[in-house]
This record gives structure tokens, sequence and C-alpha cells, in this order.
């Protein structure tokens, strides 16, 4: 990467993915000013590393932000809420961000957003998604909403301001403690229901997902979006088949996709149903699909990647000692 650009700040630093970014920017020899809400969350060893600024502050209600950003040249923003409070906790937090990083003048901000605001409903079975599929939110559960309004503020504000942006639209990102995701199918108990029409899992380890971020942040280009997927993409039953090695589930049932799509076909598609039967919602977990992550490794690359396999038997004992 030639010359390091330090210092960085890391945003939602003690959450599962920029917990990792952190460890990484000092792997890689940055210097980061870290953001968390609770002083009870942050790592004891993160205390004794003169290379990481600690600061506790809620985004949201912070009146100094930019103070705390003066001389930092990327903010890597991955505060944001899983559940819950996505009005506070992921576009206020944003909005709060963009006013600090233009007060402060940092020349450059690195969003770690998502997959789910791809609107896969525009692709046919079997396509690949890449980088130019268009976004929408319309008819998804409030996550994949929130996740689009973040991204849209950020490019209004990066195209206003004239700060630089690099979005990195990141696959499920799994690793110890977070194994699991949505796009198998439900889970009921000891029962998991595996939605399957074909295609493969977008996931990204979450070490992956830290490498990119940081890479990300040393390198400025205008406005851009690169997604981050692993190479190695596991179809359902593979993912299912290394997953069980964890001990759940005791049970799976396929369900045929084309089913699922006859059931959501005919019920009614309001925000009241369950998300499965709502067909933008189905449509973003289970569609069959091929993703490319080629402008990852062109623009952020080398990145290291294991096979799928080796990855999750890693995970799985990893999880077991934490």
């Amino acid at each position: 990467m030639g010359d390091m650009i330090s210092p960085i700040a890391v945003t939602g630093a003690s959450g599962f993915i920029g917990r990792r970014t952190v460890e990484a920017a000092r792997i890689a020899g940055l210097e980061v000013r870290v953001f968390v809400r609770r002083a009870e969350t942050v790592p004891a060893h993160w205390r004794q590393d003169a290379g990481i600024d600690i600061t506790i502050l809620d985004l949201v209600s912070t009146k100094n932000l930019a103070d705390y950003l003066e001389g930092v040249q990327s903010v890597i923003h991955c505060a944001a809420a899983m559940t819950g409070d996505h009005e506070n906790d992921t576009l206020e937090a944003t909005q709060t961000l963009i006013e600090a990083v233009v007060k402060a003048e940092v020349p450059h901000v690195v969003l770690a957003g998502s997959f789910s605001v791809y609107d896969v409903g525009m692709l046919a079975d079997g396509a690949t998604l890449t980088e130019a599929c268009k976004t929408r939110a319309k008819g998804r559960d409030a996550y994949a909403a929130a996740k689009y309004e973040q991204e849209d503020m950020l490019s209004a504000a990066a195209a206003l301001y004239g700060f630089e942006l690099t979005v990195l639209r990141l696959g499920a990102v799994w690793g110890p403690g977070r194994l699991f995701n949505a796009h198998i199918g439900p889970a009921l108990g000891p029962l998991l229901v595996r939605i399957d029409g074909g295609g493969v899992v977008p996931i990204c380890d979450v070490e992956r997902a830290a490498e990119c971020l940081i890479a990300a942040s040393q390198s400025a280009n205008g406005v851009e979006t690169i997604n981050v997927v692993d190479d190695d993409l596991p179809t359902r039953s593979q993912f299912l088949r290394a997953f069980r090695a964890c001990g759940w589930p005791a049970l799976s049932v396929p369900l045929p996709l084309g089913v699922m799509r006859l059931i959501a076909a005919i019920t009614p598609n309001a925000p009241t149903m369950p998300g499965l039967l709502r067909r933008a919602i189905l449509d973003a977990r289970h569609k069959p699909l091929r993703y490319s992550n080629e402008l990852m490794h062109k623009r952020l690359g080398p990145v290291t990647n294991m096979p799928f396999d080796a990855a999750m038997q890693t995970a799985i004992r990893k999880e077991q000692t934490l």
C-alpha cells in the first residue's frame, strides 16, 4: 500500500465488524481512534495499546464529534443497528457523523454497507449480481431499508461537500459468534427449514470484511461501491453440512423455493406479514444467484481467502473457545 494513511477512525468499534476492523488496523500499523458507546464493551488489551485512542460516546447525542475527528484521514463507519432502533442507531448516527466529517474536513469516509440494499427482484434466477445491480428498499425489512437510506445519505453528502466515499457492500458477515445467516432458512427450535432453489450463499468472513475496510481506508477513489464476498461461496446444502459440526440443527427439512414463491404469490404482500411471505424479502434471501467479487480483488487486493469448509471448521473451533 506504500505510505500508510493514518490516523483513521472507526465508529461502532466494539461491534462484530468494528472490533475486527480495529484489530486489522493495528496489524497494518495504523493509528486508530475508536468510538464506542459503552466503556464495558472495550477489549482490555486496547487500553494498553498506545496506537488506539478510545472515546466513549453515543454518536446520536454527542455535540463535539468533530473535535475527535481533527486530523483523521479516513473514517470507517461501522455503527448501525442489526435489530431494534434503526432510525436512531443507523440513520441519526450517520447524520451526526456527516456533520462532524464536514466540520473536521475529513477527506474520506468508508461505509460498512450491505448486500441487503440490492433489488435482486430485477435479476433473473441464475444471474450474477455485480455492483451495477439496481438498489431499492421498498417491501424490505427495517434493516435493509435503514442500510439503503444510510448509503443514500452518505452519497448525497459526499456529492454536496466533496469528501471521498467508498461503500463496501458486504455479503452476510460471518465468523465466530455469528456463524448462521438468514439466507439458509428459518429456524424453529431444533428444526431448520432450508429454503433452496439453487445458487450460492453470499457470505463474507468477518476477517475479510475488516481487511477490505482497512484496504479501502488507504485508497480513496472518488465515490465508489465495491462488493465484498468470499471467493468460495457454498451452496445452501454445503453450508449446512459444514455448519452442523456445531451441533445444530437436529433436523433439517428442505423446502423448494418454488413452493415458497407460490405461497408468497397468493398471500397479501403487506408489512404485517412474516418476512418470507413478502416477495421482496423472499427474493433477497433465497433467489438463486452468483456473486461477483472481481472489483474487490482489483481494488482492495491481495485479499486472503480460505476454502469454505476449512473456514467454517476454524470458525466453529474458535466459537467453542469464546
